[in-house]
């Protein structure tokens, strides 16, 4: 409601440019605004889980390549338990162990030169028979390592029947080294697969070496930890990381109910995208499972968000320039042409000339300027006739008037008159005198609606005091049905054409001039026809009444004006046509009104 009553208050917001303007902000720039922080939120959560997903498949590859290094060493561990020259020397117990050591060095070296690997090269080997003869690959510095033999995993190994037991990070057994190693035990029988007892076979391996391994699938500057469990750390590829032991703890208890995912952290004035991963069986340490920890660098991914986000907000600058510039060309060109039109229509009257209009324009805006000057020449055009119509319209009721006699007292004056001519039996001058009478008695009529009856007999009053004055040389017929005698029809409008056929159209070498009147329905239509045997009409009478030239008296009531008052009344559809005949000589005249049957006021009047 408060936003309403603002919007009609504030005049601005009445504008079309305004409105177009904020239509715009708000159906553009506005969710593209949206969309941007969208897509960038989605982005950098894309971004981190690619990167995720890159460190999940670099941690597998280092699994994939540890397990392939661990298989390397199990198939190592076959060159001693199937060399079957070692067996025999381990059976027996007079064989020298100076020639045991030398082939044991002998078959180090061999399987060296057919594999050469820094596995293999690295790797500590040790031999212990049953009888306690010490075979290594290193100096046993006269050392007694047979107390390897009491461990669990080499003691699990001598109960295995030839199979491998694996010991993950366990600490060095070599006197003097602080490390940690990876080592396989498994026993060596007399006959490889079964058979007597006769030594234990112990390969073991630096962590350092898997410590590479980790390394060399991480991104520069990452950081790898495998931590156990209980959140301690087990090894990293890095001596001094940027986390510590309790941080490592503390991030592993936060997250241990998953087994892989990705977080960002913090630490110090960094950050970092954590990816974590958990080694799946059977790679475990003492009963428990490795969680491997990834730390990559996250500046490079905010600095590629930072990008992103600055491309879209130039992006979002850029539209809303345009949008302002749209705008003002949109004010120009469309909102500026139609307030101009606005104001102008305002104050609009006939007559008047539109000011910078552009009806050349070739879109919508000169669509409406074309139509704006078509209705305006319409409604001129239409004005102009209305004008004519009005003009016409006064005009005949001003030669209905001058028609007209002035009613009583002349009337009263023939009456006296009359009685004057029966005093003194003149029937001729009765006769002339009840004509006239009767056309006055119709002049005076005030209602423009007679009925077909009355204006015949008004015509032929009209001819019989013509005759009385001219030696009756104008013969009248009537062929109007009856039922068409009671149809309604203007007043003198049949007049006009029996008093151009007497005056105007009577032949002098003719002693008499034959006119006749007869009537017909049609279609809803009234036909009456006047037809005489004149001198006929003139062309030029006939071309000025069809092009409604101006001008132009045929009659003491002009033919022109009779014709707008017939198309007045009833329609343009309806009128006077007059053409030369074509049977004889003359000139016919077709009255075309509408079949209206019905009392007229003056019989309402009458019979009152």
């Amino acid at each position: 409601m408060f936003m309403g009553k603002v919007g009609r208050l504030s005049l601005p917001v009445k504008k079309f440019s305004v409105r177009l303007f904020l239509l715009i902000v708000f159906a553009v720039v506005l969710p593209l605004s949206l969309v941007s922080v969208y897509i960038a939120a989605h982005m950098e959560a894309f971004l981190r889980e690619r990167l995720s997903q890159n460190v999940f498949q670099n941690v597998q590859r280092s699994e994939g390549y540890i397990s392939s290094c661990l298989e390397d060493l199990a198939y190592f561990s076959n060159i001693f338990a199937y060399d079957t020259n070692l067996r025999e020397m381990l059976y027996e117990p007079e064989s020298s162990t100076y020639e045991a050591s030398k082939y044991f060095d002998e078959i180090i070296a061999r399987s060296q030169i057919e594999n050469p690997d820094d596995l293999r090269a690295n790797a500590k080997i040790v031999l212990i028979d049953k009888y306690g003869r010490v075979l290594s690959n290193w100096s046993l510095n006269f050392n007694d390592y047979k107390f390897l033999l009491n461990e669990s995993w080499v003691k699990e190994s001598m109960d295995n029947d030839g199979h491998i037991v694996w010991s993950l990070f366990s600490p060095a057994y070599i006197v003097g080294d602080k490390g940690r190693y990876i080592s396989l035990a498994r026993s060596i029988l007399s006959d490889i697969t079964s058979g007597e007892y006769i030594g234990t076979l112990i390969i073991s391996i630096e962590q350092s070496e898997f410590e590479r391994i980790l390394r060399a699938y991480a991104y520069e500057n990452d950081q790898v930890y495998i931590l156990l469990d209980n959140g301690d750390v087990l090894m990293s590829s890095t001596s001094s990381g940027a986390f510590s032991s309790d941080e490592l703890r503390l991030i592993y208890e936060e997250g241990s109910g998953n087994r892989q995912g990705n977080e960002i952290i913090s630490s110090g004035n960094s950050r970092y995208l954590l990816s974590y991963y958990t080694i799946p069986h059977p790679w475990v340490f003492n009963d428990s499972q490795m969680k491997v920890f990834h730390f990559s660098d996250y500046a490079p991914i905010e600095e590629e968000v930072q990008e992103a986000m600055s491309i879209l907000r130039f992006a979002i600058i850029l539209v809303f320039c345009i949008v302002l510039f749209i705008s003002f060309t949109l004010s120009r060109r469309v909102v500026k042409p139609i307030t101009t039109l606005t104001e102008q229509l305002r104050d609009y009257s006939i007559g008047m000339h539109f000011k910078d209009l552009d009806p050349n324009r070739q879109d919508e805006i000169g669509d409406l300027h074309r139509g704006v000057l078509r209705m305006n020449a319409r409604l001129e055009k239409l004005f102009s006739r209305v004008k004519e119509e009005h003009e016409a319209r006064e005009h005949y009721y001003y030669e209905s008037l001058r028609a007209q006699l002035n009613p009583h007292y002349l009337y009263n004056t023939l009456g006296t008159i009359r009685w004057m001519a029966i005093a003194r039996s003149a029937d001729n001058i009765v006769e002339a005198i009840d004509s006239l009478a009767s056309t006055l008695r119709y002049s005076m009529g005030k209602e423009s609606i007679v009925t077909v009856r009355d204006e015949i007999e008004h015509i032929e009053s009209y001819v019989h005091i013509h005759n009385l004055r001219y030696a009756a040389y104008a013969d009248l017929s009537v062929n109007v049905p009856e039922d068409i005698m009671n149809m309604n029809m203007m007043r003198f409008i049949l007049q006009p054409i029996v008093e151009n056929s007497i005056i105007h159209g009577f032949d002098k070498s003719k002693s008499m001039i034959h006119i006749s009147i007869s009537g017909e329905t049609k279609d809803g239509k009234l036909y009456i026809r006047i037809l005489d045997d004149g001198v006929g009409i003139k062309k030029e009478a006939i071309k000025a009444l069809e092009s409604d030239e101006k001008g132009k008296r045929l009659t003491g009531i002009g033919l022109r004006n009779v014709n707008e008052s017939i198309k007045l009344q009833y329609g343009r559809e309806y009128g006077i046509r007059i053409s030369e005949r074509t049977d004889t000589h003359g000139t016919e005249a077709l009255f075309i009104l509408p079949a209206i049957t019905g009392e007229t006021s003056e019989e309402s009047n009458d019979s009152r």
